[in-house]
C-alpha cells in the first residue's frame, strides 16, 4: 500500500527563531512535519482547542495537511510564512533567523508528500496529527536516528545533502506510522482493518491476488465468514464495500503501473484484473477522473525499463 502512495518527502528550510515569534502554516495537499531541534514552543492546530506544548526531540506531522502554527507561547501571534522567508536565503536549507533576542528555538520543517487523486484508504485512516514526544524516544531508537541524521544532514548541507533528505523523509514516514500504530490504543480506519483477522485476511487476498475475479460471496467463503457478516464489518471498518474497496485498490496498482512501466494498457488492464482494455479504461476513468492513456502522457517522463516484463 505504501508503494502505491508514491511517497516523496523533503525539508523546506531551519528556523533558527529567538522570541518573540510565530509563524502560520495554510492548509496544503502535503502533510507538513517539524522537528523540535532545541527549545520548547506551542502548535496551535485548527481542531484543538487548546495549543499542544513541544519540546527538543520531538516530532509532528500534519497528515491531512491541515492549516496550524508554531508559538513562541500559548496566546502568541503568528505571522504567514510566506513573510517571514520572504527575503531571506533558502539555500541549504536556509536557517530562517528572526529579530527576537528572546529563548531560542531550532526548527526543522519539511513535508511528506503523497498522490491523493483518487484518495488513498491509508491516508485517509491517518488523523489530522501526528505527535511523536522525544521523551519516547528511547522506545523508538530507529526514530531518533532518522531524526539525528537529518538533522546532521541540513546542517553540514554537504554535496548530495539534498538527496540524502529527501530519502531519509520517505523513511521517517514509514516509521513515524509505525510508531501511530504502536502507540494507538485503538487504530481507526485501515489500520483497525489490518488488525482484524478475517478483514485483515480479506484485504490481503485482494492485495496479493488482484487479477482475481472476486466476488462477496468468493471472499467471504475465503475468510471463514457468512455473507452478511463480512459485508457489515468490511463496511465497518473499512468505510467502503468489499468490491468498491477491491476497485480502488486496482486503480491505486494501475496508476502505478502507468507511470513507473512503458507497458501497453491492455498489458496494465490484465495485470490489475480486466479482461479487456475498453473494461479497465471506463473503471479508470470513473474512478480518477481520465483516461489511462491522459493519466501516463500527463505523468511526464521518468518510466522504469526495468518494470516493462
Amino acid at each position: 500500500m505504501l508503494a502505491t502512495m508514491r511517497l516523496r518527502g523533503g525539508v523546506h528550510f531551519r528556523c533558527e527563531f529567538a522570541s518573540p515569534w510565530g509563524m502560520a502554516m495554510e492548509p496544503t495537499r502535503d502533510a507538513p512535519f517539524h522537528i523540535v531541534v532545541r527549545g520548547n514552543f506551542w502548535l496551535r492546530v485548527a481542531d484543538r482547542r487548546e495549543p499542544i506544548a513541544l519540546h527538543a526531540g520531538d516530532l509532528v506531522v500534519m497528515p491531512q495537511g491541515g492549516a496550524h502554527a508554531l508559538l513562541d507561547s500559548p496566546g502568541g501571534a503568528a505571522r504567514p510564512v510566506a513573510e517571514i522567508v520572504a527575503g531571506q536565503s533558502l539555500d541549504r536549507y536556509g536557517p530562517v533567523v528572526n529579530e527576537g533576542d528572546g529563548q531560542p528555538a531550532s526548527i526543522l520543517c519539511g513535508y511528506f508528500r503523497f498522490d491523493r487523486n483518487p484518495p488513498h484508504p491509508l491516508l485517509d485512516a491517518l488523523p489530522t496529527l501526528i505527535h511523536v514526544k522525544g521523551a519516547d524516544s528511547q522506545d523508538l531508537a530507529w526514530l531518533n536516528a532518522t531524526l539525528n541524521f537529518m538533522i546532521h544532514e541540513t546542517r553540514a548541507a554537504r554535496p548530495g545533502a539534498e538527496a540524502v533528505v529527501d530519502r531519509l523523509a520517505a523513511v521517517l514516514f514509514i516509521q513515524v506510522l509505525r510508531a501511530y500504530i504502536e502507540s494507538s490504543e485503538s487504530s481507526p480506519g485501515m489500520l483497525a482493518a489490518f488488525a482484524d483477522r478475517q478483514i485483515g485476511a480479506a484485504l490481503e487476498l485482494m492485495h496479493r491476488r488482484p487479477t482475481e475475479a472476486w466476488t462477496l460471496d468468493g471472499l467471504a467463503r475465503q475468510v471463514g465468514l457468512s455473507r452478511s457478516v463480512f459485508a457489515a464489518r468490511f463496511q465497518r471498518l473499512v468505510r467502503q464495500p468489499p468490491l468498491q474497496y477491491l476497485t480502488l485498490w486496482r486503480m491505486q496498482l494501475a496508476r502505478t503501473q502507468l507511470t513507473s512501466t512503458r507497458l501497453p494498457l491492455a498489458r496494465i488492464a490484465e495485470r490489475v484484473g480486466y479482461g479487456t482494455e475498453a473494461s479497465f479504461s471506463k473503471a479508470f476513468k470513473k474512478i480518477v477522473g481520465t483516461s489511462p492513456g491522459q493519466y501516463r502522457r500527463q505523468a511526464g517522463p521518468g518510466v522504469d525499463a526495468a518494470g516493462q516484463g
